[in-house]
């Protein structure tokens, strides 16, 4: 859901390549982390010999990852404490010679912290599990492998696909768990979280860490232009489209009569950036019933027109045309270069740790119109329906859930855990590294705005980018724009099951 454009710390575009690796699929048809091994026990991981040999492959490639994920401390737990879920269950299932195979995503960083969880849950209750780490092509993967009926029993997730996943029966409803797991409470997490994960009232897969779009800003510009630094507050309605249109116009610079610093650093074309503007001016992009689109009412045509013309009117940011001149960088990377004083993007904050390590900079709401809002989405855990091991499955989810697991993710400076109390701790908010304002990202949930997802959504995607970006590129307005994409959105609704 967001192209990402960072290059450090992190394989560039990986996490947009996954999203295109949605397109066809279900819908429509961080660093290196360094970890302590727990309690000196010897994971116990293994491969299963009847896996293909693209999943063997894979399997040593994040068993071969786990070594350099081990050196600094990093607490956890038995996983058979009552705190991340009872592993009674679990147990039992041991002494019957049970095993699980868990898939994943992610780079080689990511790879070495989801083995370590596995070999944590595997340690902890005494069981076997198989990491399957897939670097590429990941969904296109896991649905071959749901076809062979050979897929993993826990599949690492995204919200986008996660209705259609179930509503073909690949996913198995976890209510009847969470309805008989006693240690198991919504209010310890986000709850708003939840629910891009269901599909007809039913929940198909646990948020395991999640994102937001700020603002991200250098505060060396801003003191440069004279400007106070924008609001810390979600609350406070000073910074508004005004007073961010302002602060643009001011830092942005020119020099013989070429833009040397854009005030703005368009964050994207995609949906996931344009309809944060649509939504702070009021607007929607389909009705609650999820039946119609309301792109064509007035709050949606102002919010698109005024992210359009911050780069083909205000000249705040830049153009396409600009974009391609300077080689298509990424929008962080003009952040990073002191080409633009202002961007957007999720908490990936290691990446930027790294990549803005020579900048003092911070991050604030997006800026408020109609009211305060940003795209928040999870990335997401879910259980294979044809696991032959539920109930030890469900533990392993509840592991990723729990402290330890919690922790453990948080170590890869990418999102914001969903455990409260991990969230608050210093594993996420430590204090005495940028940004300052990280305890903002806590507040986001009251704020974002977590979408409602049918099974038409990747061709939904589709007609928005076909008949948006003219739009946003100055080609046509925004209110021609969604006079074409409107009839087209309607049309897919009619034949959508929501999720």
């Amino acid at each position: 859901m967001d192209p990402t454009h960072l290059t450090a710390g992190r394989v560039p575009g990986a996490r947009w390549s996954r999203r295109r690796a949605l397109r066809g699929l279900l819908l429509g048809t961080a660093g290196v982390a360094v970890l302590a091994a727990c309690g000196g026990t010897t994971p116990s991981v293994t491969t299963s010999a009847s896996a293909t040999e693209s999943r063997a492959a894979s399997a040593t490639t994040s068993s071969a990852a786990a070594p350099a994920a081990s050196g600094a401390a990093v607490s956890t737990q038995s996983a058979g404490t009552s705190s991340s879920g009872s592993v009674s269950a679990a147990a039992s299932a041991a002494r019957a010679g049970a095993s699980l195979r868990f898939s994943f995503f992610g780079d080689n960083a990511e790879a070495a912290i989801w083995t370590k969880i596995a070999q944590d849950f595997g340690a902890g209750a005494g069981v076997q599990v198989t990491p399957e780490h897939i670097p590429s092509d990941y969904f296109t993967k896991v649905q071959a492998e749901v076809a062979a009926g050979d897929a993993a029993d826990v599949i690492l997730m995204e919200d986008k696909p996660t209705a259609g996943y179930a509503q073909k029966g690949v996913f198995h409803a976890l209510d009847p768990y969470i309805g008989t797991d006693s240690t198991f409470k919504l209010d310890d997490y986000y709850p708003v979280l939840f629910d891009g994960l269901r599909y007809q009232g039913k929940l198909y897969g646990l948020p395991q860490h999640w994102l937001v779009h700020m603002l991200l800003y250098n505060k060396a510009h801003f003191q440069q232009a004279g400007l106070p630094l924008p609001a810390a507050d979600w609350k406070d309605a000073s910074w508004n489209w005004d007073a961010f249109l302002g602060a643009a116009k001011k830092l942005t610079v020119s020099e013989n009569g070429k833009i040397t610093r854009y005030g703005f650093a368009l964050s994207g074309y995609a949906w996931t950036y344009w309809r944060m503007w649509v939504w702070q001016n009021g607007g929607d992009v389909v009705s609650p019933d999820l039946k119609h689109s309301v792109l064509d009412q007035t709050p949606a045509i102002d919010g698109i027109q005024f992210y359009a013309d911050l780069a083909n009117v205000q000249h705040v940011a830049p153009t396409a045309a600009e974009l391609k001149a300077l080689n298509n960088p990424g929008f962080t990377d003009l952040f990073a270069q002191g080409k633009a004083a202002m961007t957007s993007s999720a908490p990936y904050l290691f990446d930027l740790r790294t990549q803005l390590k020579d900048i003092d900079w911070d991050v604030v709401p997006e800026p408020m119109k109609a009211k305060c809002a940003a795209p928040l989405w999870p990335d997401s855990i879910s259980m294979n329906a044809a696991t032959k091991a539920p109930e030890l499955s469900w533990q392993l989810l509840r592991y990723v859930l729990g402290p330890q697991g919690q922790t453990t993710i948080t170590t890869l400076g990418r999102g914001v855990p969903v455990l409260k109390s991990i969230a608050n701790s210093p594993a996420f908010l430590q204090t005495g590294k940028a940004p300052q304002n990280i305890k903002i990202y806590l507040d986001a949930p009251d704020y974002g705005v977590v979408t409602q997802y049918t099974t038409v959504w990747t061709k939904m995607e589709q007609a928005n980018t076909e008949e948006l970006t003219p739009a946003l590129q100055g080609q046509r307005s925004a209110k021609e724009a969604v006079s074409r994409l409107v009839p087209r959105i309607n049309a897919l609704l009619q034949s959508a099951e929501m999720g």
